[in-house]
């Protein structure tokens, strides 16, 4: 084989480190391409063996991010090997079902993904990844962070066409679904059908002829919707939020409306047995949901505004006297505010799984409930019986499934996991020195860049919770037959 060849060669001194890693990335990139291409799993897994060769000598680190990207390539060619025969074996169930059972390995893709995509890489290599890591999330059904990849992605490269078809796409089957703000979709929609349009040549590189066909045939939605609710230019506030998409409203873009009340993500109807009057229960749950998530996001502003106001030093405001501990720690409530906001965020997950036990009568005791033993019959490969599947389009179950499996230190939010961990049950402050990280020792450091990104993180990761939960009601209620004896209670709204 033509990598034993290369790996002899420089084994005998005919080739130097940075030949032999040239030559295995080229190898794992012919041999991904053309087995996914062929759909042959024996090729795909020999690129992938070159691609980990590279990694594991580093004898040229110039490569690492690329070999990494190779790597997720080549494990996401063979899910979709795998996934092929398994439809042909299962061809009744629904779609998106098959990602529980190939969990691990796509976990270990998206990681890889995100990894090159928030490097130093250049940037068409990031705009790949992070437009493939779309892709990944949204087959599963996760939209609003497939959404936000694909906003990433352009945001490194914006000449990618791809990634702005993909964004494109993923508004217009939204809006088909009758989910969401079809208004603004379209207006948000026309503007990705347009650069994927503009940059076509450049679609062709990425993704070949075929794929700039598709976004050739994009019809212009017509809509004259809002692209974007930006909200009060001189509300510090509000633009931290749209700048950092935490409104908890299921608009893509900006506030989603120009109302004092913006934060509009709710069930907005659910269908009871006539004879059962009463509001059902779900209305409280979101109602807390909402308020609890709204009280971590101002926690986590105010605590990032104050660092940010006296980062170095207590805050004026701070009425706390602490001791100097001599290493360049600070402390004071600005960092106990993100520490503290970043915990709470990360607590609705639970409780948004109590929420959907209660509403979906899955049977379980809601004290044993957790986000992350929730989804699926224990460790099996099956969605909660009780769960509404779709079966011909994405799952928000398996979405919400898929979404606990990444808030893991292997997957795809692993700060969201450990430092709420840690912030629950150990002691964590932020330090200036030499940050020891999220450890599981009594005492753990961390600097500022570190605990303000875990804090936006996790609030993202609630956010996309939240509105999947929307969505998994939604589900239920498209299942429901007209013929059956049911009546639509409408939410009230609340002033």
């Amino acid at each position: 084989m033509f990598s034993d060849d290369v790996d002899n060669a420089l084994e005998s001194g005919r080739l130097n480190g940075v030949q032999w890693s040239q030559l295995k990335f080229s190898c794992s990139s012919l041999l991904i391409n053309l087995g996914a291409l062929r759909a042959n799993p024996d090729a795909v897994a020999a690129g992938i063996k070159c691609a980990r060769d590279g990694l594991d000598r580093a004898l040229f680190p110039g490569f690492g991010g690329q070999l990494k990207y190779n790597i997720a390539n080549g494990l996401s060619a063979l899910h979709d090997i795998d996934l092929a025969a398994w439809r042909a074996v299962e061809p009744t169930q629904p779609r998106g079902t098959f990602a529980l059972h190939d969990r691990d390995r796509l976990r270990t893709t998206r990681t890889l993904f995100a990894a090159v995509g928030h490097s130093n890489e250049p940037a068409d290599v990031r705009g790949r990844a992070l437009c493939n890591l779309g892709n990944t999330l949204d087959h599963s059904g996760r939209w609003l962070e497939a959404y936000q990849a694909y906003v990433d992605s352009l945001a490194a490269d914006p000449t990618n066409g791809n990634a702005a078809g993909n964004a494109a796409e993923l508004l217009r089957v939204r809006a088909a679904r009758g989910r969401g703000l079809s208004g603004h979709y379209a207006a948000v929609y026309d503007r990705y059908r347009e650069q994927a349009q503009r940059n076509r040549a450049r679609t062709v590189q990425l993704a070949g002829e075929v794929v700039a066909q598709r976004w050739d045939a994009l019809p212009p939605s017509g809509s004259a919707g809002h692209a974007s609710h930006d909200g009060d230019p001189l509300d510090a506030y509000q633009q931290w939020i749209k700048d950092h998409r935490l409104a908890l409203t299921v608009a893509v873009e900006g506030l989603g409306s120009d109302e004092p009340r913006w934060d509009s993500a709710m069930v907005e109807a659910v269908t009871v047995q006539i004879g059962e009057p009463d509001p059902p229960p779900i209305f409280t749950s979101m109602n807390v949901l909402k308020a609890e998530y709204l009280v971590a996001r101002r926690l986590a502003y105010e605590g990032e505004r104050l660092l940010d106001e006296s980062p170095y030093a207590q805050h004026p405001t701070d009425t706390g006297v602490y001791a100097d501990t001599l290493d360049m720690s600070l402390y004071g409530e600005p960092p106990a505010q993100l520490v503290l906001a970043q915990r709470a965020t990360l607590d609705l997950l639970d409780k948004i799984a109590v929420a959907a036990n209660d509403h979906f009568k899955t049977g379980m005791s809601p004290r044993k409930v957790t986000f992350a033993n929730y989804w699926r019959e224990g460790n099996a490969d099956q969605l909660r019986s009780g769960l509404p599947v779709p079966e011909q389009v994405a799952s928000a179950a398996v979405a919400l499934a898929e979404l606990s499996f990444d808030i893991d230190v292997e997957g795809l939010y692993p700060e969201a996991k450990t430092l709420r961990n840690a912030g629950t049950h150990r002691l964590v402050h932020l330090t200036h020195d030499s940050p020891t990280g999220v450890t599981e020792l009594a005492h753990s450091s961390i600097d500022a860049e570190a605990l303000i990104h875990a804090a936006h993180q996790s609030l993202r990761v609630a956010r996309a919770a939240y509105i999947y939960l929307i969505d998994l009601v939604q589900d239920q209620q498209d299942a429901i037959s007209d013929g059956e004896q049911f009546v639509t209670l409408p939410l009230p709204n609340q002033h």
